[in-house]
Parts: C-alpha cells; structure tokens; sequence
C-alpha cells in the first residue's frame, strides 16, 4: 500500500526534507534559507544587490538567534550604517524586514521585529540631465553605448529592462517587454525616431546576435558590466577641460530625463507606473518654471 508521501510532487517533498533536516537557528541559517528560497526568485538586479546586502547583515548578525533578535539590534545596525550611507542602511534594513516576514511564514518567529523600528527616507535624487550636458556624454561614449542612451530616454526603461531588449521583443506594434521589477507588460509605439534608434543598433557589429544592446561578443551586457564602461567614460570626460561636461551622472538617469521631458500624464504611462504620484515626485525632475510676483 502506497504511503502518503507518494501522492507528493518531488519538489514538495524535498522541500519537507530541507525543512527536516536544516533548523533555522541562528540568523547566519535565516540567511541561508533566504538566499536559496527567495532571492532566485527576485529580478536579476534586485538578486545581485541582496546577495551584497545580506553579506554585510551576515557580519555583524549571523550568530544572533531570530527569537532574540529585538529592535534595539536592528536601531544599532541602522545608525551606524546611515552614518555612511543613508539610502544603503535603508535598503538594507527593508531586506532585512522581509527575511523576518518570511521567518514568520515559515514558523522561525513569531512576529516580525523590524516592524517596530522606525527609518528615515533618504530624498529623492534630484539630478536632472540637460540637453547640452546629454550631447557632451553622448560624444565621448562608444556606438552601442550612444544607442543605449536613445533608447533609454526614448522609452524610459530601466537600465535592466533595456539591456535585456532582444529581437523578440520587436512587434509589429512597438517594443513589448514585461517589466522585471513590476512585472507590468508595455508596449512602447513605434515612432519614426524609435524605429530609427532601434535599426542603428541593429546595424552595429556584432551583426549577429539577439541582444539589442550588447558587448563584442553579442552576448547581453549586465547592468554593472554596462556601468562601468560608462563610469570610466564619464570620469574621463569630466576630467578632461575640452569638454563642456563639467558633473557626471548616472546611466539611470536618463530614465527620469524622458519623465522630465514629457508631460505628466504620458511620462506615468510610459514608465508603467499606476500613480502619477510615483512619477512626480520620483522622477520628474526637471525645475518648474514660474513667474515673479507682478
């Protein structure tokens, strides 16, 4: 007679196993668990910047029990952390705050204590990107770089989402592509300027490959291969006196710049964003323009 074990999926029952014979006992196995069950799961980004994240919890954490964990550690770890980084002691705590979530589904604790700990928010970053400073940057970068540039203010993708454009996202109606932080499907219209964008990119060596934007090899680029060749060009071009470039910015700036650049209500679309709220306050940077008192 069949056990009941038998009428279990295998991956069910080697999940019992996991769970039978690795205790969770000390924040360092919380961690361990995270990272094999969770962390997969998240958008390629969100994994690389939680697997760094969890490091740094690991070391000053990891041999706490999660039952004694209690707000006054997690208040410890936030202040001294902000004290370098405001926005990373932020981040870090929220991942934090949902290792504990997670512990309370899979019966570690009884409550999740990060709730209780109270956080400031780091301000929006507020760095705009003018045409004449968009046109300097754009000179010093390489062809498939320039390329990445059109499409990100043309489409206001993350840098993720655009570097993971390939071929098959090509549609008779535009660029369809299912977002990887919301999971959100948008399609972005063709245009005559966007058609022309995409088949420059297209025509750059390598000319076989699926990528729109890639490397030498063909091959997609990661989104921290892609910035550092743009922070070596960027650091170049501010040092050097001939160019008119006198800040740097980031890459993912320019994902506000096509937000700044067009109204309200066609910038909330376009970044697949539900509240217009989101849009304005995070990434319509542009300054208003008002007048004196008459």
């Amino acid at each position: 007679m069949a056990s009941a074990r038998d009428d279990y999926e295998p991956d069910v029952l080697h999940l019992a196993q996991f769970m039978e014979e690795v205790p969770v006992r000390t924040m360092n196995d919380l961690f361990d668990r995270y990272e094999i069950e969770v962390i997969p799961l998240k958008a390629p980004r969100t994994q690389s910047d939680n697997t760094r994240e969890i490091k740094l919890l690991r070391a000053v954490l990891g041999e706490i029990f999660p039952r004694q964990f209690v707000p006054r550690h997690g208040y410890a770890y936030y202040n001294e952390r902000k004290k370098r980084s405001l926005r990373r002691a932020v981040n870090e705590m929220a991942l934090l705050s949902h290792v504990f979530t997670k512990a309370v589904e899979w019966g570690v604790v009884d409550a999740n204590p990060c709730k209780e700990i109270r956080k400031q928010r780091p301000k929006p970053r507020q760095r705009y990107v003018t045409e004449q400073e968009y046109e300097a940057a754009y000179k010093i970068m390489p062809p498939m770089v320039q390329s990445a540039m059109d499409l990100a203010v043309l489409t206001s993708l993350r840098p993720g989402d655009l570097l993971g454009l390939g071929r098959s996202n090509l549609i008779d109606e535009g660029i369809q592509i299912d977002t990887r932080k919301t999971g959100k499907r948008l399609i972005i219209q063709w245009s005559e300027e966007l058609r022309r964008v995409v088949k420059q990119a297209l025509s750059l060596p390598p000319h076989i490959r699926q990528p729109l934007i890639s490397n030498r090899r063909g091959k997609p680029y990661t989104v921290d291969g892609f910035n550092s060749i743009w922070y070596r060009r960027m650091k170049k071009a501010v040092a050097d006196k001939n160019n008119p470039l006198t800040e740097s910015f980031q890459f993912r700036d320019l994902r506000a710049k096509s937000a700044s650049d067009d109204t309200p209500e066609s910038a909330t679309a376009r970044l697949g964003h539900s509240d217009p709220r989101l849009t304005e306050h995070i990434y319509r940077r542009k300054p208003t323009l008002v007048r004196p008192l008459r």
